[in-house]
C-alpha cells in the first residue's frame, strides 16, 4: 500500500509540474506559448499633391501635359482618374502618373479655358484623391516660359554629407531644396526625408535635352529621365529640370554621380 501511494504521489507532482511549465509558458495574457509578441501590420500612407499647370491650346493628341506626384510610405502607387470636366479629355499613365491629350479637339481656348480631373492614387486599400487642374492659354497670346538662362553655377553633396544640413541642399527656390542620401535618387528637402524611385524629387519634373528641344520635350520623374532609369547613366547628359509650382525650366547637367551608398553627386545648372 505504502509503494502504491508513493507511485501515486509522484504522478500527482509530476502532472502538477508539467501544467505549472505550461500556464508560465503562455505569458501573462495567455497568448503564444513561446511569448511570440503580436505585431499590428503597417500602416500604408500615400503623399500626393494636387496639380495645375497652364498649357497651350490647340497640342496634338498624346501630348505630355504633366506628372501627378505621389507615394507610398511602403510600396508603389498606381493612378487612375475618377471624373473629368470634359469627358475623354485627358488620359492618365497607371503606373507613373503622367497625363497626356486624349482628345485635342477639346484643348481650345475660344472653348474652354479650364479643364479639370480628379485623380485617384491608390496603394493596395489605400486611396487618395487629387485634382488635376489644366488652365488652357490661347495660343495667340502665348505664354511666357520663364527659362533661367544665366551663367552656370556648380553645386556638389560630397560623399557621406548630412543630407539634412542646409549646405548639402541646392535651394533653387523656397519650394525646391535638392539633395540626396546616402543611396537613391534625388530628393526635395522640403517636403521629402528620403528618396523615393517613382516620384522624386517632389514637385519636379525632367527631360533629356535643352532649352532649343523644349517644345518636344517629354517630362517624366528624375529617374525615368535617365538612362536605363540608372542615374548613374545620366552622367554627363544635358538635362531640363522644370519646377512645376514655380513654373521655371532650368539646363542642368549632372557631371558625377557616387555610387556604394555614400550619396555624393555634382550638377552644373543654369542661374536666373
Amino acid at each position: 500500500m505504502k509503494k502504491m501511494n508513493k507511485t501515486l504521489g509522484s504522478k500527482i507532482l509530476l502532472l502538477a509540474a508539467i501544467v505549472i511549465f505550461q500556464q508560465c509558458g503562455k505569458g501573462d495574457d495567455g497568448g503564444d506559448p513561446y511569448g511570440t509578441p503580436n505585431t499590428e501590420p503597417a500602416v500604408v500612407t500615400i503623399t500626393a499633391s494636387d496639380f495645375t499647370i497652364n498649357f497651350i491650346e490647340n497640342p496634338e493628341e498624346g501630348a505630355t501635359i504633366g506628372t501627378i506626384q505621389a507615394s507610398a510610405s511602403s510600396g508603389s502607387v498606381r493612378f487612375s482618374i475618377v471624373s473629368q470636366s470634359e469627358s475623354g479629355a485627358i488620359s492618365i499613365n497607371a503606373t507613373t502618373g503622367q497625363i497626356t491629350v486624349a482628345n485635342a479637339s477639346l484643348f481650345d481656348f475660344e472653348t474652354l479655358t479650364v479643364i479639370s480631373a480628379v485623380v485617384r492614387v491608390t496603394s493596395g486599400s489605400v486611396i487618395k484623391d487629387v485634382t488635376a487642374t489644366i488652365n488652357i492659354v490661347d495660343a495667340a497670346e502665348g505664354v511666357a516660359l520663364t527659362l533661367w538662362e544665366g551663367a552656370n553655377m556648380t553645386f556638389t553633396k560630397p560623399n557621406g554629407a548630412d543630407s539634412s544640413l542646409a549646405e548639402n541642399q541646392d535651394r533653387i527656390t523656397e519650394n525646391v531644396w535638392l539633395t540626396r542620401g546616402n543611396q537613391g535618387v534625388l530628393y526635395n528637402a522640403v517636403n521629402e526625408g528620403t528618396a523615393n524611385n517613382n516620384s522624386s524629387p517632389v514637385g519636379t519634373e525632367w527631360a533629356e535635352g535643352s532649352f532649343a528641344d523644349l517644345a518636344s520635350l517629354n517630362f517624366t520623374n528624375f529617374r525615368s529621365a535617365c538612362p536605363n532609369n540608372k542615374p548613374k547613366d545620366v552622367v554627363g547628359i544635358p538635362l531640363v529640370l522644370h519646377l512645376i509650382q514655380d513654373d521655371i525650366y532650368i539646363e542642368i547637367t549632372i557631371t558625377s554621380w557616387a555610387q556604394g551608398k555614400v550619396g555624393g553627386f555634382t550638377y552644373q545648372r543654369t542661374t536666373p
